[in-house]
Parts: structure tokens; sequence; C-alpha cells
């Protein structure tokens, strides 16, 4: 799974002065156009005014040097900006969601947090798991009820682990009002968390299995 192909996508610079603190980056749902994520980028900047955006794509083009796997992708966007994994907050839609997930679970990438919307929880686990990142789940549904069930076991699964876990669950659409509102309080709390880490300290490269 970490090597889904993305694309680029959109870049947003902190709209403060200086570098950037910290660097969300966006992992789409497969069905939300582009256009729609960049504009949520851009309001929620206006929370974390020195943190840069990266929205990335699902690349669906053929040509094979124009996407890349996801892993180098975080890596190189890192290293641009002279951040390591401590600064990094994932954020995903749906797909996505599920995505930083399984790379933050199963993938052992380290990172100052999660925040996944409408996303699943792939079970099992692994045996030994050891995260110090936060995670924080946003469960939508755009058509029918939301399954608090599924989210108080996912929840209460990652707590049982001792992984800073909290979620809330929200009638409508993930990219409702509401729901990004509430994503604001949660992603202004993992910015926190991430510009409380290293600075100028760039991991070693890692190798990536295929």
């Amino acid at each position: 799974m970490d090597w889904v192909p993305f694309s680029h996508g959109f870049r947003l610079d902190p709209i403060g002065n200086g570098p950037p603190e910290a660097l969300v980056v966006v992992l789409p749902d497969s069905s939300t156009p582009a256009g729609t994520l960049n504009a949520v980028a851009e309001r929620w900047a206006m929370a974390v005014p020195t943190t840069a955006f990266i929205v990335l794509g699902a690349s669906e083009q053929r040509d094979p040097h124009a996407p890349q796997p996801l892993g180098p992708l975080l890596e190189q966007h890192l290293r641009a900006r002279r951040l390591d994994a401590s600064r990094l907050v994932l954020l995903g839609f749906g797909e996505g969601g599920t995505l930083a997930l399984h790379l933050s679970l199963h993938q052992n990438w380290s990172c100052a947090g999660v925040l996944a919307f409408a996303a699943k929880l792939m079970r099992p686990l692994p045996r030994l798991l050891a995260v110090n990142h936060k995670i924080r789940l946003i469960a939508c549904s755009d058509d029918g009820p939301v399954d608090h069930g599924s989210l108080r076991d996912a929840v209460a699964a990652l707590a049982g682990r001792g992984i800073d876990t909290r979620g809330i669950a929200l009638a409508g659409p993930a990219l409702s009002d509401e729901a990004i509102r509430h994503g604001t309080a949660y992603l202004v709390e993992l910015v926190a968390t991430a510009q409380r880490g290293n600075r100028f300290h760039i991991r070693p490269e890692r190798r990536h299995a295929q």
C-alpha cells in the first residue's frame, strides 16, 4: 500500500513569514476533485499560519515518470523544507485516510500525528506496535447513518495499545462544513505537536520494499 502512485499536486507555503515549522500532507480520496481539497487546505492554512501544505493527487497517468510512490515523495518534501518526520502531519480523506493510518500503523512511518476522515482501520493491527504520535479520527457518512460502533471500536483498539487516539462521529460527508470545522481543531492540535519536533534534522534515507 505504501507504493500507491501519487503526483505532487497542490503546494501551499506558510502564510506567515519565515520557513515552515511543520508540513501537512493531504491524501485524497479517489472520488474527491483535487480543487476541492486545495480550497480546504487554504482554509486550514489560516488556522496554522506557519505550516506548509501539500495536497497530493492520486495519479491516473500512464507516464511512469509522472507519478511517484508515496514514501519517497514524503521524504522528498520533508528534505526540501529541511524538516524531519517529527514535523509531519498526515491527513487523509476516505481511501487517503485509510492509507495514512496504514503508513502509521503497519509501515512504521513516524510523524507528529495522523488525522483521518471517513477512513477504515485495517485489521489485524501488528502484534508489535510502537507508535508515539497522535491519531485523530473523524467518522462521516455520505449516505445513511454514521457507524458510531466502528469508531468506538477503532479508538478503543488504538488506545488499548497506548496510542493517543480520539475521534468523533458526524452526520454528513467528510467535506461538510461541520467536518472541516472539527478537523481544524484537531489539525491545530497536531500541528502544535509537530512544531515541538526537530528542525534542520533530516533523517537518513530509508529503503522501501517493492
